[in-house]
């Protein structure tokens, strides 16, 4: 499959066909790169992802320049030009190398949603000891995603789960995690993971909905007294976990799905704000 799909891409502000797309950055140990969803046609939290693809080009030495002033506006013309309804939408940063000229590119990717029965029965995660170097920047580490996908692969699990140094869970290799135990939420803390959109989400609505929440370390060996875990994604919105290596979990508990159904009314709120204000054709 090819990395950049649909019809167009954008380079630099420019509209190219995706026969011209040049995927050789994808050799790069690291690379800085977004990716947000579509729904109907529109960006999802796209000014929360904008935001942390500030963050990640600051926290890379950059400058703010490397992100073009009129992004948005750049998003919506691929997507009205690839006429795309659903789908993720990944940017890619790439700084002046010898050469080569700097670029800002703006694709349609391939995308791999959970299914129904997914969502409802729950995935199963394997562990995995590795760290990113810079957690907080969303930057591509190329090996450690390989690592990552060849144990998915091999094991046969939905995702990952990242263990540190100090034997603690950190974050999935594309996704947050949750862990519950009694009505309690635990996350691990801010300074070792990826500021994830949805995690951002996921956690606003445990303070809107009174469900008791802690950002706090985790290590493996507590597996064993969680009554329940969720990860969260683009993609995966708010997933279940129904299993973490020999650890089993539910993925019926009732503070995951009072989540998961907070979530999505969440993403459908803020699509209709967002169809409210389109301006009329």
């Amino acid at each position: 499959m090819p990395e950049c799909i649909h019809k167009f891409f954008l380079r630099n502000g420019q509209l190219i066909e995706s026969t011209l797309f040049d995927e050789s950055f994808l050799s790069k140990p690291q690379y800085i790169y977004e990716v947000f969803r579509v729904i109907d046609g529109l960006p999802l939290f796209i000014e929360d992802h904008l935001e942390r693809l500030r963050q990640t080009v600051e926290l890379s030495g950059l400058t703010a320049e490397a992100i073009p002033s009129d992004f948005e506006q750049q998003v919506q013309r691929l997507i009205e030009a690839n006429a795309l309804q659903e789908g993720n939408i990944k940017v890619v940063v790439l700084p002046a190398e010898n050469d080569r000229e700097s670029a800002f590119m703006i694709y349609i990717m391939e995308h791999q949603y959970p299914s129904a029965s997914e969502f409802e029965n729950g995935v199963a995660l394997a562990l995995h000891y590795g760290v990113r170097e810079n957690p907080n920047a969303k930057v591509m580490d190329v090996k450690l995603r390989s690592n990552t996908n060849e144990v998915k692969k091999t094991q046969q699990v939905y995702e990952t789960l990242l263990v540190d140094q100090d034997h603690c869970i950190t974050e999935g290799s594309r996704s947050n995690v949750f862990f519950v135990r009694g009505e309690e939420v635990i996350t691990p803390p801010l300074a070792d993971v990826l500021p994830g959109i949805t995690r951002k989400h996921v956690m606003k609505l445990c303070q809107e909905l009174a469900i008791p929440l802690r950002e706090e370390k985790v290590p493996e060996n507590s597996l064993g007294q969680m009554d329940a875990v969720f990860i969260t994604g683009t993609s995966r919105k708010v997933l279940p976990v129904s299993r973490i290596d020999e650890w089993l979990y539910p993925p019926d508990y009732p503070v995951v799905r009072q989540l998961q159904a907070a979530f999505n009314r969440e993403v459908e709120n803020y699509l209709q704000s967002k169809r409210q204000h389109l301006p009329a054709e």
